[in-house]
């Protein structure tokens, strides 16, 4: 959605907003902006940013952006707003905002149509060698560099993986130069005429015990087959195994494969060896390593805090995964943790966000555990779902014991060295005062779900929180992580935005969504088997380049998505950080270590920035971006990449007794996982001699540089 988006949504919407805001929206009006948001996925885009914006305004009009709050208070302050603060003035200021906001996302559309066009048919013509088109009704996300061919059919009896494709023709995109000016053109390049081998039908049904992983995943099989059938939709093929190789490796262990790795897997000839690879990356340090990058930023943020201590929750993090500790044991820990923030990691998560009387602490443990957002019911009713403002505050009262306490941490002379932030639970009842819209003040007891606990001094309210979101056969709790991590591997929730979960936004795959969530808990809430669950689905197997066929299939305009190919995303920028030292030798630093760790959070800082919100809430202007472009062409993060110092892939690339044409297939097989086609090939070799004959080895930088410069790097896909 870009500025423009905004200028075609119609301008009773706004002034239905406003009015749902200032709480004297009347019932007829009530039901149009239902309407609208229900059937418009922008305007539904508006609204949820619109509220969250003025709930952050009236936070910060009320009780001011101070920061932190040590001893939040049983019982808040009541609002009060200046009286020239009007309600034209606040929803002018969060137009602005939200205006400047979606700015990335324009950016992002139009960086990826840059690079991605897709096909015009669902299988490519040979010979043909031309960059299509994007049809007028397609958006850049569908876009896809490569084109796949079919995998064998697997027998029915056996476990449900992909077969090798050795006999296919490597295929690629195209890069072409002019002078000394690289351009990478992402093409797709054309598949063996003769290789007719029949792609293994969609949801077909392989001999299973209930329950079991085979079972599971033949379960998501046929309820994804079934929506295609629905919908007149042929899915795309299924991708190579250079996509597949480096997609799995970023959406699991964090960042491209290394080059060995590549090869030994492309020349590959073990039917099972998807399989094999996935238990393999499963088993892998760097698995504990990317998720705890993963759930420390959903956490806690990218941010620097004095009240937060980074090392000790990501030792939290790093424990728990390696372990594969079931989910809602952690989830359960987070929202009991006590003690101080160095000695017990999980109490971070909530020493992050109990400013402003544990607003921001109610709204992200909502929005992150329970896929949620109820951050604007802090001062109005939910007009479409479940959350009231009395639901709002209830959920609050959960966490108006909870103290942060300053701990000194002494040197072995006894003087002291420095202070923690710790959480202590204060022995205090009674219910949580807030005011509603009107002025009028109110109260709400601790209850969750439909069930209240006792409200006396006694009762460790956040023990009975944790208890209460975690019971059951299918809580909230195992639904949101189910559609989280669908949204993580498929570039795509059950519901957009994920944590945006209720009646008003209904998953495009209810039933699937709800027998995962159930046999999530049934499996004892084991993350590494929900991830083989999805990986060993027929559709992630899938290219995400499409076709006519399933050209309708793109949640960026809105629609429902039917998962019939994977959908493109930006690397993070820790992705990014990895894959460039890894594809380059730049840092002899191994990725494990806590050096190197340091350092990537160091340089990360540059592009993030906090904002004290309802959610403390943060930006980080980098990834897929025009900054992310600048900064990859010019940083001294790529320049060192580019060097030729001893050590560097570069450096062992010249110096090798390879062919020219053997050095061309490696230096694209480190940095984009695949081998150069013919046309690709010459583009190179011109481009190396063209830079050989002014500087030594010049050519060769040139040609990592326009790689690691090509949308096709920066993209999961």
């Amino acid at each position: 959605m870009t500025p423009r988006d905004l200028a075609k949504l119609p301008p009773a919407l706004f002034e239905w907003l406003e009015a749902l805001c200032e709480e004297r929206l009347t019932p007829a009006d009530a039901q149009r902006l239902e309407q609208l948001v229900l059937r418009d996925a922008m305007a539904r885009q508006a609204y949820l940013a619109y509220l969250d914006l003025h709930g952050t305004l009236h936070w910060n009009t009320a009780f001011g952006d101070d920061g932190a709050n040590f001893e939040p208070a049983i019982t808040p302050r009541l609002a009060s707003e200046s009286p020239s603060d009007t309600p034209a003035k606040r929803g002018y200021r969060s137009l602005l905002v939200l205006a400047a906001s979606v700015a990335v996302i324009a950016v992002f559309s139009f960086s990826i149509g840059r690079w991605f066009v897709p096909n015009s048919d669902s299988t490519p013509v040979a010979g043909n060698d031309e960059p299509k088109t994007i049809p007028s009704h397609a958006t850049n996300n569908n876009d896809r560099v490569v084109a796949q061919n079919p995998k064998e059919e697997l027998p029915p009896s056996k476990p449900l993986v992909l077969t090798d494709r050795s006999k296919s023709e490597n295929i690629a995109a195209a890069a072409s130069s002019e002078g000394n000016d690289p351009k990478m053109l992402n093409q797709a390049d054309k598949v063996a005429a003769n290789d007719s081998r029949p792609q293994r039908p969609a949801g077909s049904v392989v001999t299973r015990t209930a329950g079991s992983a085979q079972g599971i995943v033949a379960d998501i099989n046929e309820h994804l087959a079934a929506g295609w059938k629905l919908q007149g939709v042929e899915p795309s093929p299924l991708a190579d195994d250079a996509e597949w190789l480096r997609r799995i490796y970023l959406d699991v262990v964090g960042h491209i494969p290394p080059v060995e790795v590549a090869e030994k897997f492309l020349t590959g000839r073990d039917v099972r060896k998807r399989e094999k690879l996935l238990d393999a990356l499963l088993d892998d340090p760097a698995y504990v390593r990317n998720w705890t990058v993963v759930w420390t930023n959903l956490l806690i943020g990218r941010s620097d805090s004095r009240d937060v201590n980074r090392p000790a929750l990501q030792k939290f993090l790093r424990e728990s995964f390696a372990k594969n500790r079931p989910w809602n044991e952690m989830v359960a820990e987070f929202i009991s943790a006590e003690g101080s923030f160095d000695q017990n990691g999980a109490t971070n998560f909530l020493l992050a966000h109990l400013n402003n009387q544990a607003v921001p602490a109610t709204a992200i443990t909502a929005k992150i555990f329970l896929g949620q957002q109820i951050g604007c019911t802090q001062c109005h009713d939910h007009p479409f779902n479940d959350w009231k403002q009395d639901a709002f505050w209830s959920f609050n009262s959960f966490f108006q014991q909870t103290k942060v306490a300053r701990v000194d941490r002494s040197d072995s002379a006894g003087k002291m060295k420095s202070q923690a932030a710790a959480l202590e639970t204060k022995h205090v009842g009674g219910p949580t005062h807030f005011e509603n819209r009107r002025g009028v003040a109110l109260v709400a007891y601790p209850k969750f779900a439909g069930t209240a606990i006792n409200e006396d001094a006694e009762t460790n309210r956040r023990n009975e929180l944790a208890k209460l979101m975690t019971a059951g056969d299918k809580p909230q709790v195992a639904e949101a992580f189910v559609n989280r991590m669908w949204d993580h591997f498929f570039g795509c929730g059950f519901t957009r935005p994920v944590d945006d979960m209720g009646p008003h936004n209904p998953p495009s795959h209810p039933e699937l969504l709800d027998h995962l969530a159930r046999e999530f808990v049934a499996s004892g809430y084991d993350c590494k088997q929900l991830i083989r669950w999805v990986c060993l689905s027929d559709a992630y197997q899938r290219t995400s380049r499409f076709g006519k066929t399933n050209e309708q299939d793109n949640p960026e305009t809105g629609a429902s998505p039917l998962f019939s190919r994977v959908y493109i995303k930006g690397m993070t920028a820790e992705q990014l950080y990895d894959s460039l030292l890894l594809a380059t030798g730049a840092d002899n630093t191994p990725l494990a270590t806590g050096d190197h760790d340091r350092r990537r959070h160091e340089w990360l800082q540059q592009f993030v920035h906090a904002f004290q919100t309802d959610e403390n809430d943060e930006s980080i202007n980098f990834e897929s971006s025009i900054t992310q472009a600048l900064l990859m062409m010019n940083s001294d993060l790529t320049q060192h990449a580019l060097s030729m110092d001893r050590g560097t892939f570069l450096e062992k690339l010249t110096t090798s007794r390879d062919t020219e044409a053997e050095k061309i297939k490696r230096l694209c097989l480190a940095t984009l996982t695949r081998y150069p086609t013919p046309k690709e090939q010459q583009a190179l070799r011109r481009l190396v001699h063209e830079g050989t004959g002014s500087r030594t080895n010049s050519g060769w930088q040139d040609a990592l540089w326009a790689y690691l410069n090509s949308g096709e790097f920066v993209l999961v896909h």
